[in-house]
């Protein structure tokens, strides 16, 4: 058991603040899509997309520890950039990865890879939240193409994506095992969707229509019983996210810590004061215990290729706190100044804040951590 990093895993995180520094930050800018897909194309060419896919489509073939790593440093230096490497490695193209045919991953992973397509994920409808499994969208394959109706909502990126991974029925029968996904194109005919709303951090989250949307069957990803093949492979996206909010914190922790030592009152540096102190230290304690918790859920798909869902759920929980601790004491080392907009904490803090919510809620996920350790069937649903 080693708990330091490699010489690769170091190398791999300075060449990817190294990349961000000269050929990332320059273009980002107050947003927009044209800035994103400037961002996408640039981050491509850096080979920081497709961290974990397959190095025969295109993508750099890592580990998902190293991965995540990589996310992590992303983040740090930019949620835009984070963000990206988050959702061409770990999100929707992972269960294209896993259970895509031979056509769909030289179609989707090869395009994702290499900076020209982007796949959103939709699962969430306005009846089926935490109990994702109550999903209502429909799927019916007639002849050559699937018709589907139904909605989704806080799906996010889709105005600057192509395709949707839909989660949906393919069955009657209400149960999970009649769920499976459809690959959604955006200019699919019956497919519509909202402008987005825009959530605390800025970021814009949309609602998708189906109105007997026809899509080639060929964009069939699984056609039922799938939900825990889904889900399990959900849980590196989860980790992926997980790395997003422990490079949030990284970068308000390490803001802080450099304006204690720069910030003066009483005629000292305010980091002289043991309050300050102790609230570094707690912070850096939080950070390194979140990490490796997390590097070492992640380490658990060396033996299978996908993470452990106990660890992933533990990684979650304890990081979606603790980030949100480290980003508060953060504003608090700063003051006035932490709460405005004019510094980044409280950007910072508005990404992790989102931790407890998408991905399963820290609540859903200390459930599935007590069925686990208490090795029984505990449902959440109330009984007729």
């Amino acid at each position: 058991m080693d708990f330091s990093y490699t010489s690769r895993q170091r190398e791999l995180m300075d060449t990817a603040r190294e990349a961000y520094t000269r050929k990332l930050e320059p273009l980002i800018g107050d947003g927009g899509v044209e800035e994103h897909y400037k961002v996408r194309r640039a981050m491509a060419e850096q080979g920081l997309l497709g961290l974990n896919m397959p190095t025969e489509l295109g993508g750099v073939g890592l580990p998902l520890l190293d991965t995540l790593l990589v996310i992590q440093t992303l983040h740090a230096c930019s949620p835009v950039c984070g963000g990206l490497a988050h959702r061409t490695s770990t999100g929707a193209c992972g269960a294209i990865e896993a259970y895509g045919t031979r056509e769909q991953r030289e179609k989707y992973i090869r395009g994702i890879c290499a900076g020209e397509l982007g796949i959103s994920i939709g699962i969430t409808e306005p009846g089926a939240g935490s109990a994702a499994t109550d999903m209502k969208t429909r799927a019916e394959i007639v002849g050559d193409e699937v018709i589907i109706n139904g909605s989704k909502q806080f799906v996010s990126s889709v105005d600057t994506n192509d395709y949707t991974v839909l989660y949906c029925r393919f069955g009657k029968t209400g149960r999970s095992s009649d769920i499976g996904a459809v690959i959604v194109p955006h200019d699919a005919p019956g497919f519509s969707r909202s402008n987005g709303t825009v959530n605390m951090a800025d970021d814009l989250l949309f609602e998708l229509y189906f109105d007997d949307c026809r899509v080639p069957t060929s964009n069939i990803l699984l056609d039922g019983s799938a939900f825990g093949k889904l889900i399990s492979v959900y849980n590196a996206e989860r980790l992926g996210s997980v790395s997003r909010m422990l490079g949030a914190a990284q970068a308000a922790y390490e803001y802080a810590l450099a304006y204690s030592q720069e910030r003066r009152q009483f005629n000292r540096e305010i980091c002289d004061f043991q309050g300050i102190q102790w609230m570094l230290a707690e912070m850096r304690i939080k950070l390194d215990a979140a990490q490796l918790l997390t590097y070492r859920a992640a380490s658990t798909a060396e033996a299978t290729g996908l993470p452990e869902a106990l660890e992933t759920s533990i990684a979650k929980v304890f990081t979606a706190n603790a980030a949100k601790e480290i980003c508060d004491d953060a504003i608090q080392i700063l003051g006035a100044n932490g709460y405005t907009k004019e510094y980044p904490l409280a950007h910072r803090y508005a990404e992790v804040r989102g931790g407890s919510i998408y991905g399963g809620t820290v609540q859903i996920h200390k459930n599935m951590i007590a069925k686990r350790i208490l090795d029984r069937n505990i449902s959440q649903w109330k009984k007729d």
